[in-house]
């Protein structure tokens, strides 16, 4: 379907392989594979979901320069495609100046090299999430949320970034989305459309995580709702 693309989790949302349970003695790899959301916003409390190749446990994680930034809390995430991702809380104030930062991961016996990340002074929010329709026989998933930004930057077709577990390995992927008159609606691949080769089908009932991106490609919050397919 135009505009639509289903791509693995690792090409889209840049977070591949984490650490596996019991390396706590290995050091980190030399780089950070991806995190997400992809920036950091002023004023408020960000979680990124960090992730990280190899078998090491992540103990800090440095932003650089520092002034206004504060790392609160690091802790194992969910399971997602086989990977675990480190939910890593990160305050930032509301004089903290916006522009581009570095981050690192590390721990006793490594740290990674720098990735750029840039702080916004402002992100797009968005609310009110809504499945318009999810048939069984139907090749999308048709959902709706509202989305606002001051100054105005969604454009006419923000991203739409989306994990959808229906009990196997998630969909994950990036769909177009339109934007009108503060609302946002967009077609999300039906699971079944996905599947791969005697793997089970999915449940009828499924969990949807979704964020958006505006037209600059600063990353909105997180939004959680249930799809059941009828």
């Amino acid at each position: 379907m135009r505009g639509m693309l289903s791509v693995p989790l690792w090409l889209v949302a840049s977070i591949v392989l984490a650490t596996a349970p019991n390396a706590r003695a290995q050091g980190l790899p030399n780089v950070i594979e991806g995190f997400f959301p992809t920036q950091l916003a002023a004023g408020q409390s960000n979680v990124l979901h960090l992730g990280i190749p190899g078998r090491g446990e992540v103990t800090g994680v440095e932003i650089n320069p520092a002034a206004g930034i504060t790392v609160k809390d690091i802790k194992r995430g969910d399971i997602r495609e086989g990977s675990l991702f480190w939910d890593v809380t990160i305050d930032v104030a509301s004089d903290a100046t916006p522009g581009n930062r570095t981050i690192v991961a590390v721990n006793p016996n490594g740290r990674t090299a720098p990735r750029p990340i840039t702080v916004y002074a402002k992100v797009p929010t968005i609310s009110n999430p809504r499945i318009v329709s999810a048939a069984v026989n139907q090749p999308v998933v048709q959902i709706q949320f509202a989305m606002t930004e001051t100054p105005n930057e969604i454009g006419d077709a923000p991203s739409v970034w989306f994990f959808l577990g229906c009990g196997g390995e998630p969909e994950s992927g990036v769909v177009k989305g339109k934007f009108a008159s503060g609302v946002v609606t967009a077609a999300i691949p039906n699971p079944r459309t996905q599947l791969k080769p005697f793997a089970p089908p999915p449940n009828n009932r499924c969990d949807l995580e979704f964020r958006a991106s505006d037209s600059k490609m600063a990353d909105s919050n997180m939004l959680k709702t249930t799809v059941d397919f009828k």
